[in-house]
């Protein structure tokens, strides 16, 4: 997979952390609601760690 780097001011990066946030939130109630796609989303949801661990790394 390939990397690009991009700049952002750190308003907009505690912003984009929050959206992320917001959004396993969300499909973790999603996935409470649809056992049939705990798998699925618990996938999403890792993804979405990832993607939050990645920028609070390069945020050092």
């Amino acid at each position: 997979m390939g990397k690009i780097k991009v700049e952002f001011e750190l308003e907009e990066i505690s912003d984009l952390k929050n959206l992320i946030k917001s959004r396993i939130n969300e499909l973790r109630i999603k996935m409470s609601n649809d056992p049939d796609k705990e798998e699925e989303l618990k996938q999403i949801i890792r993804s979405y760690k990832r993607i939050i661990n990645s920028i609070e790394d390069q945020i050092k």
